[in-house]
């Protein structure tokens, strides 16, 4: 059996609530041997954190996206980043997203700066969620001294080469499966900076809701463009996600 890490997933939302527990036992028979669980907003990073304990290896990282809510508190996703650092392993997501979010770029821009800020007082890996602005966030990103993980990335291939020359991780998402793009992203990142994330409960490899034992289903598709057997990619992919996040699992 390959032994995987799922590099970005929210399990922590609602959509689980009925059936976490089952989730993670179906990963763990499936091989993924760890979960990081991102937060995104105040509430599910206060979800996320409940879920320390929890069936398997649960690994949880603290942010605020650019979608934001409209009203939401940010110093106090900061507080709770600051009074929980020794339970995290990233801040994150963070990031600019120029498709989806209701922020003026300008905004966005001002507050993903404050929290690569924290990160770097805190001495936390950032994970970067980049959608249509992954020029500007590279660009805001080489002014600090953090480690980056981009999380589900599909922008340009001249933007994925500049961000594997800054020593960033590139993550792969279980749309390898079915997206052209991502399928040449995988086939242009190299091996060693590469890791492999679900996003559940979105972007789905099969039908319905998706949950961590389906990068299974990624790890073969990457496999595949590369040439490579899933064995050997799955143990180099695994040792990224460990060095990322400065983890031994």
């Amino acid at each position: 059996m390959v032994y995987l890490v799922d590099a970005h997933s929210h399990i922590q939302m609602e959509t689980f609530d009925r059936d976490r527990d089952e989730v993670l036992r179906r990963a763990i028979s499936s091989g993924v041997i760890s979960v990081v669980v991102s937060g995104y907003d105040a509430v599910s990073n206060y979800r996320a954190l409940g879920l320390n304990g929890k069936i398997g290896k649960v690994l949880i990282t603290l942010g605020l996206s650019p979608n934001m809510r409209h009203g939401e508190d940010i110093e106090f996703v900061k507080s709770q980043i600051i009074e929980n650092q020794d339970k995290i392993v990233a801040v994150g997501e963070i990031g600019l997203d120029s498709v989806k979010s209701r922020l003026s770029m300008e905004k966005q821009a001002k507050i993903f700066r404050e929290f690569l800020t924290l990160a770097q007082e805190i001495n936390k890996p950032v994970v970067v969620h980049a959608r249509g602005a992954e020029k500007e966030a590279l660009k805001i990103l080489r002014k600090y001294d953090v480690d980056v993980m981009f999380h589900c990335f599909t922008g340009s291939i001249k933007i994925l080469k500049a961000a594997i020359d800054c020593n960033y991780t590139v993550s792969i998402s279980t749309m390898v499966c079915f997206l052209d793009r991502v399928r040449r992203i995988a086939e242009e990142t190299d091996v060693y900076s590469m890791v492999i994330e679900s996003d559940s409960p979105f972007l789905s490899p099969v039908r319905g809701r998706n949950e961590p034992s389906n990068i299974v289903y990624a790890l073969k598709e990457i496999a595949e463009i590369k040439g490579m057997e899933k064995e050997e990619l799955a143990i180099i992919i695994r040792r990224n996600t460990e060095r990322f996040f400065n983890v031994s699992l």
